[in-house]
């Protein structure tokens, strides 16, 4: 791990991206791959694939930087997002699709409704903020955390019988 003394300073980093520096480009991968194959990692398993992953991850923020708001995201927070779309992209080509839906959710008694189950998709495993839903869905950001909010007390008070 590098120290924070040979970290280059985002705002610099971010000058040197938007000019298309590839120098710049080397600093990010050297500051963020570390972090970025862990997160990979933990969730494919594989460190081919973890490593893979990773390489595309660069490579499409790369070729999207222009896409980037420094104003909305820090820049580590945006390659992490890119990194759980390239997860999600990649753990759906490699679950075989008659093991996507095997399970029969009206059948099984589950305490939380519909609602509930895609608010939680889109929080904890699309890594969609408060902010982002309640501008797709035209409601309150305070009405979707209070509502996060209890579907996990009901999910605590489930799992802590």
């Amino acid at each position: 791990m590098k120290s924070q003394s040979f970290l280059v300073p985002e705002e610099l980093l971010l000058r040197k991206l938007n000019r298309r520096d590839e120098l710049a480009f080397q600093w990010l991968y050297d500051q963020y791959a570390h972090v970025l194959y862990g997160v990979i990692l933990t969730s494919v398993g594989q460190p081919s694939i973890a490593s893979r992953l990773v390489e595309d991850v660069f490579v499409k923020a790369w070729n999207d930087f222009d896409q980037f708001n420094p104003r909305k995201t820090r820049l580590l927070t945006w390659m992490l997002s890119r990194a759980r779309a390239e997860i999600s992209v990649s753990l759906a080509k490699t679950v075989p699709s008659s093991a996507k839906s095997t399970i029969d959710y009206e059948v099984i008694d589950n305490p939380i409704t519909a609602e509930q189950r895609i608010l939680l998709d889109a929080v904890y495993f699309r890594g969609q903020s408060i902010t982002q839903l309640a501008e797709m869905s035209q409601q309150p950001e305070r009405t979707l955390q209070a509502r996060l909010r209890h579907v996990l007390q009901e999910l605590k008070s489930l799992f802590s019988q």
